[in-house]
């Protein structure tokens, strides 16, 4: 889909505003009577979006900048006219306009995006509690309507700050960017090893500038990226587009994704549970991520530093979470752009 910024009274945006108010008749019993000015979404107070299948405009979304605090922040947003025309619905396309609008919200500099839904929008309801919005108070034009939901989201999440300010010499490691095709091979022998046959399901968490994504998806996986960082991830949409693959890169918390339960063929991640705060926690949230048959692959290390963790820790923790854990040592310089001083390994854990 292709998103573009127009203004809210573009005869594209306007048809499909009407769409979305007829929606409302048949659901509501009537239009939805909030007042829009068509100003709001204009300069640094908003912006309207519509959504394009080739000629076609399928999606429209929006926010505005608002008054209303939530989640303990002031710098709030909310979204308007989140909207998929019957047609094109099931395609994912209203995750991609949601995806859009949060990272336009971040870089207008806000931290939480706020909204309001009604409970005869059960769909809507579903996609933005899979993104992570929790319900909170309600407010605005409707907020003592029986049918009212109004939720959160705080888009600014843990380590976004440090990682965005990493993120342009993030490839500059070898075993980051991959550039050296010594590197790249060894990486996707690897990978190939210990994932099973293409096509799986794979969800990277802490993605990063998307190397190992993109190697994956090159290969024939239906990869899923998660960062923190916004920054990582326009990185990581850059080098997709330029390898001629599909990814889906999401703004989430690799802690706590926000991915339905028993869904995934893989979980991956490398040099991230080091970094939990409560690495036995996130192991037990990612188990229960995957599918049955599903495997975790935790790419390790025990660092010099004194960093990092023990690799029977991981071990122990795979096994709790109800895994078949097996330990393997990365000892190879190909993996790591040449010699290493420290223990780097990967533990599998099987459904």
């Amino acid at each position: 889909m292709d998103i573009r910024r127009v203004p809210i009274t573009h005869p594209d945006a306007a048809r499909l505003v009407e769409e979305v108010q007829q929606e409302y008749v048949v659901r509501y019993g009537g239009r939805d009577q909030t007042p829009i000015d068509a100003d709001a979404f204009e300069g640094d107070r908003g912006a309207f979006f519509v959504g394009y299948d080739g000629a076609e405009p399928v999606a429209t979304g929006a926010w505005r900048r608002s008054e209303v605090p939530a989640l303990g922040a002031d710098r709030t947003c909310e979204i308007k006219r989140m909207y998929v025309v019957a047609d094109a619905r099931r395609r994912g396309l209203a995750r991609q306009m949601l995806a859009h609008l949060e990272r336009s919200v971040v870089e207008a500099g806000a931290e939480v995006m706020i909204l309001e839904t009604g409970n005869a929008q059960p769909e809507a309801i579903a996609l933005y509690e899979q993104a992570g919005y929790e319900a909170v108070e309600g407010f605005g034009f409707y907020r003592d309507a029986p049918l009212s939901r109004c939720f959160a989201r705080r888009l600014v999440l843990p380590g976004q700050q440090e990682w965005d300010a990493q993120a342009d010499g993030f490839d500059d490691e070898p075993d980051h960017g991959l550039a050296d095709p010594i590197t790249r091979t060894a990486w996707g022998e690897l990978l190939a090893e210990l994932l099973p046959p293409p096509p799986a399901s794979v969800l990277d968490l802490g993605c990063g500038t998307g190397s190992l994504a993109v190697l994956l998806a090159e290969r024939g996986h239906t990869v899923t990226g998660l960062d923190a960082s916004p920054r990582m991830l326009e990185h990581a949409r850059a080098k997709a587009a330029a390898a001629g693959v599909a990814l889906e890169l999401c703004h989430d918390d690799a802690n706590a994704p926000h991915v339905a339960g028993g869904t995934v063929d893989v979980v991956a991640e490398r040099h991230v549970l080091w970094a939990m705060t409560d690495p036995a926690d996130a192991v037990r949230r990612w188990a229960d991520l995957l599918a049955p048959g599903g495997r975790l692959v935790l790419v390790e290390g025990q660092w010099h530093t004194g960093a990092g963790l023990d690799p029977d820790l991981v071990v122990d923790l795979v096994r709790a979470a109800g895994l078949e854990p097996t330990l393997r040592d990365l000892p190879d310089p190909a993996l790591w752009g040449g010699q290493i001083a420290d223990r780097r390994y990967v533990v599998t854990g099987l459904r």
